[in-house]
C-alpha cells in the first residue's frame, strides 16, 4: 500500500517523501534518524515541493510518524495549502485521508486542525460526502469518532476533543450521515447501512451523535426483521468492546424484537438475542423482553432451552420469573413417567444443574444409580453432559466421577476436546479419588495434543480451543493434586500461557479471573514467571476501575506471589487515595505493606487523609491501620471519633496479634497496658509470619521498663524476633540496653539470630552483644563462644575496657583468651649502594 501511495506522488514531492519514509525505517535501529527527519522537514521548503492534494497528505502522514511538534509553522502552512487546493479535493482524497485515519488513529487530532476544522470543509463537507457510496460515507466518519469522539483513554486526544469546532465538525457528520442513512429506504440499504454502523463500533453512546442514534433507532423499528436482529446481536457480541455502547445497541435491539412489526419473533430468535446479551454480561433492560421469552419459552426446543439455561447462569438477578418458569418446566418433565430415556433424562439435568442446582442434585443422584444399575460406562456424548454437570453444582459422586473417567481412556484421544480434558481433569482432583500420576499424565498428554484438523483450520472458535476458565480448571486440579512438577512441563505451561495470551488479545481479559489466575499461579508455585507478568500488566492497567473486592483480592494475590513491585503497590495506593478509601480497601492495603516490607509507601501516600471517621472500625482494624501509619499520621488517626474504642477494648477479647499491635502503639492507661501483658502470659506464641519484626521491635520498647511484661512480648512474638537481620538485631539492643532487668526468655529468643548472625555481624556488634550476655551472667556456651570468636579478631592495641570485656567473656565461657595479631606486610629491604667507585 505505501508502494501505492508514493507511486502517486508528484516528481518534486517524491523524492522527499523517500528520504522521509527511509529516515524513519532507520529509526527503528537509530532512534536518533526521528529527529534528522524532523529536522528535515523543518528546512524543508513546501512552495517548491508541493504540487498537489496527495503530496499535502503524504507529507500530514510523515510529519504524525515522526512525532513533528502539534500547531507547528509546519502544519498551518501545509494546511493553508490545502485550503488554497479546497477546489481540487475529490472523493478520492476524502478517502485516502479516511484509510490513514484508520492504520493512525493517534494522527485524527492532526487531521482535524489541518483538515476538518478549516471552513473550507465545513462548505464542502455535504458535497464531498454525497459523491461517496453510503458503507465509504459511513466508513469515513467512523474513523474520525473513532479516534477523537470514542477515544477517552489518551488524555491528549481527550482534551482535543472536548473543544468546540470538534463537537461542531462531529454533530455535522452526524447529521449528514442520519440523512443519507434516511435516503436509503429508497433503495433498501438501511438494514446494511445500520449493520456497518455496529460493525466499525461508531460511538452513537456519545452526546454529539444523538441526531444519529434516533434516526438509527427509528429506521431500525421499522425495517429490522428478527434474522436480522439476531445478525447485529452476533456482530455485537464479537465486536463491541465498550460496555455503554453495547448497552445501548442491546437497548434497541430488545425493544425491536419485543415489538416487531415485521414479523412474528420465533423463540430461536429470542434466545439468540439473550445468549448474545450473556457473551458480554448485558442485562436485559426493562420487561418487555422477558415478557417475550415468558411467552415463547413453550415452543423452545431442548437445545434453546439450554441456551436460554446457560444465558440465565451468566446474568444473575436478571429475568426471575423467566428462571421460575424454566425450573417449574423441567421439574414437571423430571416428575413426568417419560423417564426411561437416558438422553432427555441428561439433558434435563444437564439445564437444571445450571439455573437449579438443588434439584440437579436430586436427579444426578438418579442418574448415578442408572448408571450403576446398569453397570456400563458412559458414552462420550454422555460423559461430556455429567463432567459440566457436576462441575456446576459442585458435587462429585465417586462412582459417576470413576465410570466417566473410565469412559475417558477407553475413548479415543480425538473423541474428547481440549475442554473436556480439562473439565475432566478438574472434576477427578476435586473427587479426592485416588489415582496415579500416570492418569494425569495421560490427560495432560492430550490436552497439549494438537489435532491435525486444528492445525490445518487455524480456527478460533474451534471448540478444541481453550478458554480461561478451562486454564483456571487445570490450575486449580495441580493445586488440589499439589502437583507443581506436571506444570513445569513446557508443553503445558505453554499452551495455558497461550490460551490466556489470546483471550486478551483478542477479546480482552477480565480483572476478576486475571486475579484468580495470579492467586493459582502463586499457590502452585511456577518456576516459569512470563505468564504471571502479563497477568501483573493487565491488572496495572485495570486500576482504575477496580473495586474495593478487587483491591482485598490484589493484595492477597500481590502477598502469596512475593512481589515486590513497588510502581504496581505505589499506583494502587494513588487510586485507593483518589477515592475516598473504605474499610476492606485500606486494611487490604496495609496488610499487604507490612507483608511486602512497603511499609514506607503506605505513610508516603495520603491515602488517610480522606478517613474522617473510625466510628464503623474494629479494635483489629485501628491497630493495624495505626501500626501501619507514621508516628504523625497515627496521632491523626486516633484523635479522630470512634479511637475511644480501643481504651475500652478488653483484653481477654483481642487475639494475640490485635494484643501485640495494641501495645506497639502505646496503651493510653497502664491499667490496659498490665491487663494485655497479662493476658499475652497466657497466650500461646504466634506463628511465623502472623506479627511483623518491627511490630515486635515496638512492642519491646513500650514493655522495656516492666521485665514480666517483656518477656510476656518476647514469647509471643518469638517467631517474628528470629528472623531479624543484623541492622533489626542491633535496633533491638538498642532498645534494651537501657531496661533495669531482662528476662531469661528474652535471651532463649534473642540468642537464636545472635547466633545465627553472629559469624557474619561486625566486630563491635558481637561486642556489644558479648558485653550484654555477660552483663546479665547468660551462661549459653554455644552463643557466647561465638560471639567470644568474632570478639577476638580484634587487634592486640584494642582499648583497656575491650579488652577487660573479652578476658571476662572468655573466663565465662571457658575459651582462652589470645588475641589474633594483624597481618603485617612485608617490606622489602632497601640496599643503598654507594656511587664511589674503587
Amino acid at each position: 500500500m505505501r508502494r501505492t501511495l508514493i507511486a502517486s506522488l508528484s516528481r518534486s514531492w517524491r523524492p522527499h517523501a523517500e528520504l522521509v519514509q527511509t529516515f524513519v525505517a532507520g529509526a527503528a535501529q537509530e532512534p536518533r534518524q526521528l529527529q534528522q527527519a524532523r529536522t528535515y522537514l523543518y528546512e524543508l521548503k513546501l512552495e517548491e515541493a508541493l504540487e498537489d492534494v496527495e503530496d499535502a497528505t503524504e507529507l500530514l502522514y510523515l510529519m504524525h510518524r515522526v512525532s513533528y511538534p502539534a500547531q507547528s509553522h509546519l502544519e498551518i502552512r501545509a494546511g493553508n495549502f490545502l485550503e488554497e487546493c479546497a477546489s481540487q479535493i475529490s472523493a478520492r482524497d476524502m478517502l485516502d485521508i479516511s484509510r490513514r485515519l484508520q492504520e493512525e488513529p493517534g494522527s485524527c487530532p492532526l487531521w482535524s486542525r489541518v483538515v476538518f476544522e478549516r471552513s473550507w470543509f465545513a462548505d464542502r463537507a455535504a458535497t464531498l460526502l454525497s459523491s461517496l457510496q453510503i458503507d465509504e460515507h459511513i466508513t469515513f466518519c467512523a474513523a474520525y469518532w473513532r479516534s477523537l469522539v470514542g477515544n477517552k483513554a489518551q488524555g491528549r486526544q481527550c482534551q482535543h476533543a472536548a473543544c468546540g469546532a470538534v463537537v461542531a465538525i462531529s454533530q455535522k457528520l452526524a447529521i449528514l450521515t442520519a440523512h443519507r442513512i434516511e435516503q436509503c429506504e429508497t433503495n433498501g440499504d438501511v438494514e446494511r447501512a445500520i449493520s456497518l454502523c455496529v460493525s466499525l463500533n461508531i460511538p452513537l453512546h456519545e452526546d454529539v451523535l444523538e441526531d444519529l442514534w434516533e434516526v438509527i433507532f427509528s429506521q431500525a423499528q421499522r425495517v429490522f426483521s428478527p434474522d436480522h436482529i439476531v445478525h447485529v446481536a452476533n456482530i455485537l457480541a464479537v465486536n463491541c468492546p465498550v460496555t455503554a455502547l453495547a448497552a445501548k445497541w442491546f437497548g434497541l435491539l430488545q425493544h425491536v424484537l419485543s415489538n416487531n412489526s415485521i414479523s412474528e419473533p420465533c423463540a430461536s430468535h429470542a434466545v439468540e438475542l439473550l445468549r448474545a446479551m450473556a457473551r458480554l454480561r448485558q442485562p436485559p433492560s426493562g420487561e418487555a423482553f422477558e415478557d417475550l421469552l415468558l411467552r415463547l419459552h413453550t415452543n423452545m426446543s431442548q437445545e434453546e432451552v439450554l441456551k436460554c439455561c446457560e444465558s440465565i447462569s451468566v446474568l444473575p438477578d436478571t429475568v426471575p420469573r423467566l428462571r421460575t418458569a424454566l425450573q417449574e418446566m423441567l421439574l414437571a418433565l423430571v416428575n413426568g413417567a417419560n423417564m426411561e430415556n437416558d438422553d432427555s433424562m441428561l439433558w434435563r439435568l444437564r439445564c437444571l444443574s445450571i439455573i437449579s442446582p438443588k434439584e440437579g442434585q436430586k436427579l444426578l443422584a438418579e442418574v448415578e444409580e442408572r448408571v450403576s444399575a446398569t453397570g456400563r460406562a458412559p458414552s462420550v456424548a454422555e460423559t461430556q453432559i455429567l463432567i459440566r454437570c457436576m462441575r456446576d453444582m459442585q458435587t462429585f459422586p465417586s462412582y459417576l466421577v470413576s465410570a466417566c473417567k473410565a469412559s475417558y481412556l477407553e475413548a479415543g484421544p480425538q473423541s474428547f476436546n481440549q475442554q473436556d480434558t480439562a473439565l475432566l481433569m478438574y472434576v477427578v482432583a476435586r473427587s479426592g479419588e485416588h489415582t496415579g500420576v500416570d492418569f494425569y499424565k495421560e490427560v495432560l498428554n492430550r490436552l497439549t495434543a494438537t489435532r491435525k484438523f486444528d492445525r490445518r483450520k487455524g480456527d478460533t472458535s474451534n471448540p478444541s480451543m481453550l478458554t480461561v476458565e478451562s486454564v483456571e480448571m487445570v490450575l486449580e486440579a495441580l493445586r488440589i493434586l499439589k502437583a507443581d512438577s506436571l506444570l513445569n512441563d513446557q508443553r503445558v505451561y505453554a499452551i495455558l500461557r497461550d490460551t490466556v495470551e489470546r483471550q486478551q488479545r483478542e477479546h480482552g481479559l477480565a480483572l476478576d479471573s486475571s486475579l484468580r489466575l495470579l492467586r493459582l499461579l502463586g499457590q502452585l508455585n511456577v518456576s516459569d514467571a512470563s505468564l504471571r507478568t502479563n497477568l501483573l500488566m493487565v491488572v496495572s492497567k485495570s486500576l482504575d476501575t477496580i473495586t474495593p473486592i478487587n483491591v482485598q483480592q490484589l493484595c492477597e494475590v500481590l502477598v502469596i506471589l512475593k512481589s515486590r513491585d513497588a510502581f504496581m503497590f505505589r499506583a494502587l495506593l494513588s487510586q485507593i487515595s483518589r477515592s475516598k478509601p473504605d474499610l476492606i480497601s485500606l486494611t487490604s492495603i496495609a496488610k499487604a505493606a507490612r507483608r511486602l516490607k512497603f511499609v514506607m509507601y503506605f505513610q508516603q501516600s495520603s491515602i488517610l487523609e480522606n478517613v474522617s471517621s473510625l466510628e464503623d472500625w474494629s479494635v483489629s482494624d485501628i491497630a493495624l491501620v495505626a501500626s501501619t501509619s507514621s508516628e504523625k499520621q497515627r496521632e491523626i488517626l486516633l484523635a479522630l471519633p470512634g479511637a475511644g474504642r480501643l481504651a475500652k477494648a478488653r483484653a481477654e477479647d483481642l487475639s494475640t496479634v490485635d494484643l501485640l499491635l495494641l501495645i506497639s502503639i502505646g496503651c493510653e492507661e497502664r491499667t490496659q497496658m498490665t491487663a494485655a501483658s497479662a493476658e499475652l502470659a497466657r497466650r500461646k506464641p504466634l506463628a511465623a509470619g502472623e506479627l511483623e519484626v518491627e511490630d515486635a521491635l515496638r512492642a519491646l520498647a513500650k514493655v522495656v521498663g516492666e521485665k514480666d511484661a517483656l518477656g510476656a512480648v518476647c514469647r509471643c512474638a518469638a517467631a517474628a524476633l528470629q528472623t531479624t537481620d543484623e541492622n533489626m538485631l542491633m535496633r533491638i539492643l538498642e532498645v534494651v540496653e537501657p531496661a533495669p532487668g531482662l528476662p531469661n526468655v528474652f535471651f532463649r529468643v534473642i540468642g537464636k539470630s545472635v547466633l545465627r548472625l553472629a559469624g557474619s555481624m561486625t566486630v563491635n556488634n558481637a561486642l556489644r552483644w558479648l558485653e550484654l550476655y555477660t552483663k546479665y551472667s547468660i551462661r549459653d556456651d554455644s552463643v557466647g563462644k561465638a560471639l567470644l570468636s568474632r570478639a577476638r579478631t580484634r587487634s592486640n592495641h584494642c582499648a583497656a575496657s575491650v579488652d577487660k570485656a573479652i578476658r571476662k567473656a572468655a573466663a565465662m565461657y571457658g575459651k582462652s583468651y589470645t588475641l589474633q595479631n594483624k597481618l603485617k606486610k612485608y617490606k622489602e629491604k632497601v640496599e643503598w649502594f654507594s656511587q664511589n667507585t674503587t
